[in-house]
């Protein structure tokens, strides 16, 4: 198959391309470098440095697209919630479309946030639109779209430090340097990881 992988230098992205290149797939990599990075460059795909609201001006042909690209996090959404919409709505509304007029399947990088108050950040609320056109796009156009969620995920490629690090990154980051292990409240909260195979 020939697919598209969006966010395709990220931590999910580079795992997905590793997986899909082993089982003989034909992979191209947009992304745009905010977050992903071109150290994560898997040898066999094809990478385009190119935002996804700008997919347009990329011609071929797919089978298939998993959108995984966006802003990922919480808190940086709150001091950055215009770029956190362009990239998290207004990406997906750009991928849909252009799906749509290629009739390409997409599996799209839903949040665990859906489970939440989704006015609880601006992250939240963009991944909330974001999960809704996916829907509306199935149903007013019988597109093939599926929606998958990703819970703590951790595992190779992982940010562990800085504004876009998850929890497990951040603890390996600080067990690698010999620090001590943040812990929030009490320690006896309780979270579902996801290595990323």
């Amino acid at each position: 198959m020939n697919i598209l992988v969006t966010g395709g230098t990220g931590f999910v992205g580079t795992n997905l391309i590793i997986r899909l290149l082993k089982e003989g797939h034909n992979v191209v990599s947009v992304d745009n470098y905010s977050i992903g990075s071109k150290a994560n460059h898997v040898e066999g795909a094809i990478y385009h440095n190119l935002d996804v609201n700008d997919i347009s001006k990329l011609p071929n042909n797919f089978d298939l697209i998993f959108h995984l690209a966006g802003l990922s996090r919480i808190q940086p959404s709150f001091k950055q919630p215009s770029p956190t919409f362009k990239a998290n709505a207004c990406g997906v509304e750009a991928i849909l479309e252009w799906a749509r007029e290629r009739k390409t399947k997409v599996i799209y990088s839903g949040s665990s946030s859906k489970h939440l108050n989704p006015y609880q950040s601006p992250y939240a609320f963009y991944k909330y639109i974001g999960e809704e056109m996916c829907r509306m796009y199935r149903k007013t156009y019988t597109m093939p779209i599926e929606i998958v969620r990703f819970y703590n995920v951790y595992g190779p490629y992982e940010v562990t430090d800085g504004d876009w690090a998850a929890v497990i990154g951040l603890w390996r980051n600080q067990a690698e340097k010999g620090g001590p292990i943040t812990i929030v409240g009490d320690g006896k909260q309780r979270r579902d990881f996801t290595h990323v195979d």
